[in-house]
């Protein structure tokens, strides 16, 4: 049975995703699906001025809200999934989720920015890439793809040992 992680953050890159992994269990290859969400933590002290527990049910809304289409879709498709919910970097927790499950895949989203836009911005999905085990590919799927279309950029890095 392959794992799929997920990552998602209510965007329609991610939903996009989601949509492609759908597909990807149609075609009846059994399947365990993981959705995460990865929170960025509060900067500064808030806890000062807010309780822990404050803090803690905001991250839980803020995700449940992030995750809600996905899991939306996911429930339509009657296939079932777990959910993850981590506060911390979103690419280190996505590459350590991965490596913990034992994952077979991870796909993920993109805007499909050119490499300037890269380069000033950033990507979680690039900076996933480098970090995740060699030996679990990753998809991406690149906004605003047709349906029709086919998958958008698999990705398989291999490093030395």
């Amino acid at each position: 049975m392959r794992k799929i992680l997920v990552p998602v953050d209510g965007s329609e890159r991610a939903l996009e995703a989601v949509r492609y992994v759908i597909a990807l269990v149609r075609d009846g290859r059994l399947s365990e699906i993981h959705l995460i969400h990865v929170q960025p933590p509060l900067t500064g002290d808030v806890t000062v001025f807010v309780s822990y527990r404050a803090v803690q049910d905001f991250h839980m809304d803020e995700a449940r809200g992030a995750m809600r289409t996905a899991r939306e879709l996911l429930d339509r498709a009657s296939i079932p999934y777990a959910v993850h919910i981590f506060i911390g970097q979103a690419a280190p927790v996505i590459a350590e989720c991965a490596r913990d499950l034992r994952c077979s895949l991870v796909v993920m989203g993109t805007h499909g920015f050119s490499k300037v836009t890269h380069w000033l911005l950033g990507s979680v999905s690039r900076e996933t890439i480098h970090l995740i085990d060699p030996n679990i590919p990753v998809t991406l799927v690149k906004a605003g793809r047709s349906r029709t279309q086919a998958p958008l950029y698999s990705i398989f890095v291999s490093r030395p040992a």
